[in-house]
């Protein structure tokens, strides 16, 4: 009787199996969708403690802007930008005083011990003469006055120095518009690297679930061992790409570092939802926005100002100098050679005088004449460098003009690639389910979807920081531009 329950079951089995080929193919693959919900709901459980968890302990993040005002307080290049200006505040101060008075005041103590012989044996007889040794005190003390009058290179050296204070304003700002650029740089630098982190993080999560789904059908007999192979080299790769990119990450936090002196907590990242606008203006009229406030030009045009000033001063020196001068001497002679039998009291003298002093140069070897040559060239090479940085200058303008215009382009291309790609993603691992696709063609996929995302999120970086350097080029970089892309920023 059981033995023919038994015959019974496994007859109408096989006929199931010869009445319906794909009957095993269907069971299999329902066990391995099964398994396939079981490592999802897993992933998902896994992934939710790694994003939730973190989050109650978190530190507020740290926007643009908040880390501008930390580098404007630690900042050793504007600290030194800062000292550097101070210092030649003073030039002024040195320049007027060459047209004022001085006043010189020497004095001195002397202790006198003299002896003396006299060679000549005709002499008569005089008491003043009578004295062989004297041991006595001097005292004496004089004071002088001197004023200009005219004198051609204190003017030539008062203008140059008003100039080199312009100089030192326009460095001064420039210093601060390169650390509006130089915090910027790093800001999104670090911002793009802890971005390619979370990709190769995420890349990495994706190819493991790859990785388990053809483990999964490699055990229902559905595909070779080929493809779990496959996966496990690109995650082995992706695994190497990701210890690179964390290694560029903690570079980046350092280079922030250098400038605020410490070390970066969590950044505010990029609001991915955010529209960037495309600029009106033409490249010639930043041209010649530049032409007129690119800080770089404008110190080199102070340079040959300056240069002009030193002509000046050289050919002073054919010029004569008039100072009006007044002094007053006084001496006390406490002794001195007695006279005979009387002792000798000393001496007291006065001298007062006032009258002006003239000073014309006649002949100096050819010396002054070279050295107004030597000013004369040197101000002809700063006119030929000025040249060269207005044409570097309008190159970079044009050069940063037409990167943004291209990444505005970049920023919407790269944006549809990315959803087609997240398309044909889908797609594909539809395909894999249903065995018409490959793990190979899954992955590469993947690698084809992450790669959009990146190209993404750099055209994005790329346009900001092509905006940043066209201000930067044409001299108006300021603050209100910083926090105009602070705004692309998330809101904390």
């Amino acid at each position: 009787m059981g033995a023919n329950l038994i015959k019974n079951i496994y007859s109408n089995n096989l006929k199931k199996v010869l009445i319906r080929p794909n009957y095993i193919l269907k069971q299999m693959k329902i066990i391995f969708n099964l398994k396939i919900l079981l490592q999802r709901f897993l992933l998902t459980i896994f992934s939710a403690i790694v994003l939730f968890v973190p989050v109650s302990s978190a530190q507020e993040s740290i926007d643009l802007i908040a880390l501008y005002q930390e580098a404007l307080r630690k900042d050793s290049l504007l600290s030194s930008a800062h000292f550097q200006n101070k210092a030649a505040q003073e030039l002024v101060k040195q320049g007027k005083s060459l047209f004022l008075p001085s006043i010189n005041m020497n004095a001195n103590f002397d202790k006198q011990n003299k002896e003396r012989k006299f060679l000549t044996s005709s002499l008569p007889s005089n008491d003043l003469l009578s004295g062989k040794k004297a041991n006595y005190k001097t005292y004496n003390y004089g004071v002088t006055i001197k004023q200009p009058l005219f004198n051609y290179s204190a003017y030539a050296e008062y203008k140059k120095i008003l100039t080199q204070i312009s100089l030192s304003d326009k460095q001064l700002i420039k210093t601060q518009q390169d650390l509006i650029f130089r915090i910027s740089k790093a800001y999104f630098e670090t911002l793009l690297a802890t971005n390619q982190v979370d990709l190769f993080q995420y890349q990495r999560a994706s190819i493991q679930e790859q990785l388990l789904k053809a483990e999964a059908q490699f055990d229902a007999g559905l595909i070779s061992v080929t493809d779990i192979n496959e996966a496990k080299t690109k995650k082995a790769l992706i695994e190497a790409q990701q210890i690179g990119a964390i290694q560029k990450l903690k570079i980046k936090k350092r280079e922030i570092q250098i400038i605020t002196g410490t070390l970066p907590g969590k950044l505010t990242p990029l609001n991915p939802v955010i529209t960037f606008t495309e600029i009106d203006n033409l490249a010639d009229d930043w041209i010649l926005i530049a032409q007129e406030n690119n800080l770089e030009l404008q110190i080199k045009k102070d340079e040959i100002i300056i240069a002009e000033r030193e002509i000046d001063s050289r050919r002073s020196s054919h010029y004569p100098t008039i100072d009006a001068v007044a002094s007053r001497s006084r001496n006390w002679d406490k002794g001195g050679y007695p006279y005979g039998a009387t002792k000798n009291e000393g001496v007291r003298s006065y001298s007062d005088s006032i009258g002006v002093e003239i000073s014309i140069p006649i002949f100096s070897g050819g010396m002054t004449s070279s050295k107004v040559r030597e000013a004369i060239l040197l101000k002809s090479k700063l006119e030929q460098d000025v040249e060269y940085l207005r044409r570097s200058i309008e190159l970079k303008v044009r050069d940063y003009y037409l990167s943004l215009q291209t990444n505005f382009s970049e920023i919407s291309a790269y944006q549809q690639a990315m959803e087609a790609a997240a398309l044909q993603l889908e797609s594909t691992q539809l395909g894999f389910q249903e065995g018409l696709r490959n793990s190979v063609q899954v992955l590469d996929s993947q690698q084809i979807l992450f790669n959009a995302k990146l190209n993404v999120l750099e055209s994005r970086y790329n346009y900001i920081m092509n905006f940043i350097n066209l201000k930067l080029s044409v001299g108006l970089l300021s603050f209100s531009d910083l926090d105009e892309v602070n705004q692309y920023l998330m809101v904390n």
